[in-house]
């Protein structure tokens, strides 16, 4: 289970997940009209982070590589056999994620 998202920057918001069922959604305000988009408030950005933590193949220069997010870094926390562990990733070395925690 996905317990955590979260990230090395004050700047991201981290996101935590319950037990049962999760949802992902944009947010919707009593002066939101018709013409509001839910485009761009980082839900696929989200998706995003999980693959690339999980190991995903990127692309240099795209997407989470992006040159400016250099010096970031994102991280899952994760319970896996009953254990919690922390997959983390840096964008600026993504050939390499680091998991730290009981996995023996």
């Amino acid at each position: 289970m996905i317990n955590a998202v979260f990230a090395n920057k004050v700047s991201f918001k981290a996101v935590e997940f319950t037990s049962g069922f999760n949802v992902i959604l944009a947010d919707r305000t009593e002066t939101s009209t018709a013409r509001d988009s839910r485009n761009g408030l980082g839900k696929s950005t989200l998706i995003e982070i999980i693959h690339f933590c999980l190991g995903a193949r990127t692309r240099k220069g795209t997407g989470l590589t992006a040159s400016a997010l250099r010096e970031w870094s994102f991280s899952l926390n994760l319970t896996l056999a009953d254990r919690e562990v922390i997959a983390t990733r840096r964008v600026d070395e993504p050939s390499r994620v680091v998991i730290q925690g009981n996995i023996l």
